[in-house]
C-alpha cells in the first residue's frame, strides 16, 4: 500500500515536471511562432484573398471570383511553368554533378586545406547578387572576355552569341546556386566513415563500385538537402532569367512579376500563380520526403 502511494506521488511529480517542460518549450518558441504568424501566414492570407478578386487597372475590385484560376487552367501559363521546371531541374542536376566531386574533395582534404576551400566556396556570398550577374553579362557579351579569348585563340571567327539564350541563364543559375549544393553535400560526406571504402575494396570491390555501393548511398541526405536548396529557388527565379535570358520565352517568375509591374496590373492572376507554384512545390517536397523516408525504412529493415 505504501509502495503504491509512493509510486502514485512519483507519477504526479513526473507529470508536473513534464507540464513545466512543455510550458517552458512553448514560452521559448513563442517569439518564433509570433514572427512566423505575422510575416509568413498573414502575407499568404492576403495573397489568397487577392487571388479571389477581380483585377482593376492599378489595384483590385473587391468582388470575389475564381476567374484568375480559370485563366490559369485555360493553358495560357503552361509554357512558363514548363520552362521554369526545366530550368530548375537542369540547374539542380548540373549543380549535383559539379558539386559532388568538389564536396568530396573538400571532405577528404586536411584540416588546413579544408577551411581554405570552404572559404573559397563562401566568398561569392560576400559580393552583391546583382553585381555578380552583371559581371557574367560582361564576361559572356559579344565583346566580352570569353569571346575575345576565343577569337584570340582562333577557336572562332565571330563572337559567340550566348547572351539572351537559355544557356546563359543555366550557366549563371549553376554559378549562383552551386554553393547551396556543395555545402550540404560536404556536411554529409564529412561524416562518412571512410574505412568502409577500404573494407569494400578488401572484399573485392573496385573504386568505382565502392563509390556507388558505399559513398553515394551514405551521402543521400546531403544530396536530398542540396537538391531542395537549389531546386526551390531556381523554380521561381526572376532576376537571372530577366537579365540573361530571352524575353520571348518567359519563365513563371517573370510572368508573375510582369503581372504586378506592367499596367494594367493583374494582382489576382499574379497571386493565383504564386499559390499554384506554392502548392506544386509543397507536393514535390512531400512526395520526395515520403519516398526518402520509405527508402530509409526499407534499408533499416534489410539491415535488421
Amino acid at each position: 500500500m505504501i509502495h503504491s502511494h509512493h509510486k502514485h506521488k512519483a507519477s504526479i511529480l513526473e507529470l508536473k515536471q513534464s507540464q513545466k517542460r512543455n510550458l517552458q518549450s512553448w514560452l521559448l518558441s513563442a517569439p518564433s511562432l509570433i514572427w512566423l504568424t505575422i510575416f509568413f501566414s498573414i502575407p499568404y492570407l492576403i495573397v489568397i484573398i487577392y487571388s479571389l478578386l477581380l483585377p482593376d487597372i492599378y489595384e483590385v475590385k473587391f468582388q470575389f471570383t475564381l476567374s484568375a484560376y480559370r485563366e490559369i487552367l485555360s493553358g495560357t501559363y503552361f509554357k512558363p511553368f514548363f520552362l521554369a521546371f526545366r530550368l530548375a531541374l537542369m540547374t539542380t542536376l548540373l549543380c549535383l554533378l559539379l558539386g559532388y566531386p568538389v564536396a568530396y574533395l573538400i571532405a577528404r582534404s586536411s584540416e588546413k586545406w579544408k577551411n581554405f576551400l570552404l572559404v573559397l566556396i563562401i566568398i561569392p556570398f560576400w559580393t552583391n547578387f546583382i553585381i555578380r550577374i552583371f559581371s557574367w553579362r560582361i564576361f559572356l557579351s559579344s565583346g566580352g572576355v570569353m569571346n575575345e579569348a576565343l577569337i584570340a585563340l582562333n577557336l572562332v571567327s565571330n563572337p559567340v552569341e550566348i547572351i539572351r539564350t537559355d544557356w546563359a541563364v543555366i550557366i549563371v543559375m549553376v554559378y549562383v546556386y552551386l554553393p547551396y549544393m556543395i555545402l550540404p553535400l560536404y556536411s554529409a560526406i564529412e561524416k562518412l566513415d571512410f574505412t568502409l571504402l577500404n573494407a569494400a575494396m578488401d572484399l573485392g570491390a573496385n573504386e568505382r563500385k565502392a563509390f556507388f555501393k558505399v559513398t553515394l548511398p551514405l551521402s543521400r541526405e546531403g544530396i536530398f538537402a542540396g537538391s531542395i536548396l537549389v531546386f526551390i529557388p531556381a523554380l521561381g527565379a526572376y532576376i537571372i532569367p530577366q537579365l540573361m535570358g530571352n524575353q520571348n520565352a518567359l519563365y513563371i517568375g517573370q510572368v508573375i512579376t510582369y503581372k504586378i509591374k506592367n499596367i494594367p496590373r493583374n494582382w489576382p492572376v499574379a497571386s493565383a500563380l504564386s499559390l499554384v507554384m506554392l502548392v506544386i512545390i509543397a507536393v514535390i517536397l512531400l512526395t520526395a520526403y515520403s519516398l526518402y523516408q520509405k527508402r530509409q525504412i526499407r534499408k533499416t529493415d534489410e539491415i535488421r
